[in-house]
């Protein structure tokens, strides 16, 4: 994948390239404003799975090298099979260094040409690659999905692309939320990873009101 050093440097800059992934075993929820939550799903970069008027909405910053990220995404079709009336929104968050940021470039620019409707496969695909996901692979994985390369090539290396990167981090910032993956559940923060059942019980909290 061809991406200008100014583009890449751009979005290093943003990344805070080197931030730690780490998870806990049961992270502690923080109260965090509604404006920042609704900030996030306006985020043009956001890809809304589920129900599309969900009773709770969860928000998941990721990494495409984020170790934690992957076991996430692995119980995602489960968790939304599970929770039918669940909105659950995926910001990417790359924080993990010129790798990540490559692979969330090529993610991105995947979003913008082909819509959030086909986002799912090429985002299940990306964790289901072994060892270090960049541009290149990337790229190679929405091809097999039907893409077509020169097309997420060119969307990938363009200020739209940095401008949601620089979007999704600076909120993420403003969210306190300094590693991945990191959740946002009806109107709290969860830093740090969680399984399957710890994610259903915070949204049976959020539901609960």
């Amino acid at each position: 994948m061809i991406i200008s050093r100014r583009t890449l440097l751009a979005g290093l800059a943003l990344s805070g390239a080197g931030a730690p992934a780490f998870a806990q075993s049961a992270p502690e929820p923080q109260r965090v404003p509604i404006e920042l939550v609704e900030d996030t799903l306006d985020l043009p970069s956001a890809v809304r799975l589920g129900h599309k008027h969900g009773d709770v909405i969860m928000v998941e910053y990721f990494d495409y090298n984020c170790p934690w990220c992957k076991r996430s995404a692995k119980d995602l079709p489960a968790l939304l099979k599970a929770e039918p009336d669940l909105s659950y929104v995926l910001v990417n968050f790359a924080v993990l260094g010129a790798p990540s940021v490559e692979a969330t470039r090529a993610a991105l620019a995947y979003l913008q040409v082909y819509g959030p409707d086909r986002y799912l496969p090429l985002h299940l695909a990306l964790f289901g690659l072994p060892g270090t996901v960049n541009g290149e692979r990337a790229i190679a994985a929405a091809e097999k999905l039907g893409a077509d390369r020169a097309k997420l090539v060119a969307a990938a290396d363009t200020d739209r692309t940095t401008q949601w990167m620089k979007a999704s981090f600076t909120l993420g910032n403003s969210l306190g939320l300094v590693a991945t993956p990191s959740f946002l559940i009806g109107m709290e923060a969860y830093v740090g990873g969680m399984n399957l059942a710890q994610k259903r019980e915070a949204i049976a909290k959020a539901r609960a009101g």
